[in-house]
């Protein structure tokens, strides 16, 4: 059955000689994996470049919910993002963002919130100006929503300055726990849940804090997923954003 979908790509690999195994967070089927046959040949080499990290592709697919990988039939792009393919900063935060949800989004079912808050997401990075080094953190801060572990912004107060990740919330004393956010990381997160949706404020803070907050963030995911993800490309934003 040939069915319409808008991917998000998260993650590719080659695949045999000339195909390539696409992974992709969908508009109505979650998470799903697709094979492109000959792609990878001289000829189509334009066509492969459509399947950067974080490219939105409407398709027709064969798709079959009960097979594991399903076959992309025809894809175009939404929109051209070409910032985000041309500027390095915009690139790497592109490459943490479909790496995070990589390794932390599993579902495969129809989730609209979180399809339209990552493309919303999207759209804001390859448009983005001053808040640019902060975008990633935000998005780190604010994916845990859609993934059921939201820390709580209201336990913040003078005396609870200290998030604690196992009660998600803040607390007056340092969560004990490895890998734990110390003051200025908890301060951070209080500053970013304080934003508004779909807004963000510049944060006050060094590239090496924005560096260690991440790793922060990580070990609260790791701590809802049972092992913290190995996210490869938090060096490189480091390196990027110093």
């Amino acid at each position: 059955m040939i069915t319409p979908l808008t991917l998000i790509i998260l993650n590719t690999r080659p695949y045999r000689e000339t195909s390539m195994l696409v992974n992709a967070y969908t508009d109505t089927r979650g998470r799903a994996d697709f094979l492109v046959k000959g792609i990878r040949t001289a000829r189509n080499r334009a066509l492969a470049s459509l399947f950067h990290p974080l490219s939105i592709l409407d398709t027709r697919t064969y798709f079959h919910a009960k097979r594991e990988l399903n076959q992309l039939k025809e894809y175009q792009k939404v929109y051209l993002l070409e910032d985000l393919c041309s500027d390095a900063r915009k690139s790497s935060i592109g490459l943490f963002i479909s790496e995070l949800l990589y390794k932390t989004v599993r579902e495969s079912e129809e989730n609209r919130e979180l399809f339209r808050f990552v493309t919303d997401t999207i759209l804001g990075l390859d448009r983005a100006g001053d808040e640019l080094a902060d975008l990633h953190l935000y998005f780190a801060v604010r994916l845990c929503r859609y993934l059921g572990y939201e820390p709580d912004a209201e336990s913040f107060l003078n005396s609870r300055i200290y998030f604690h990740m196992g009660k998600a919330c803040f607390c007056e004393t340092p969560d004990p726990m490895s890998g734990a956010f110390d003051q200025e990381d908890s301060l951070l997160l209080h500053q970013i849940l304080s934003c508004p949706a779909g807004q963000i404020r510049p944060l006050s803070c060094s590239g090496s804090r924005r560096h260690h907050f991440l790793h922060s963030m990580i070990s609260y995911y790791g701590y809802h997923l049972g092992k913290a993800p190995e996210i490869r490309s938090l060096d490189v934003l480091h390196q990027v954003f110093l």
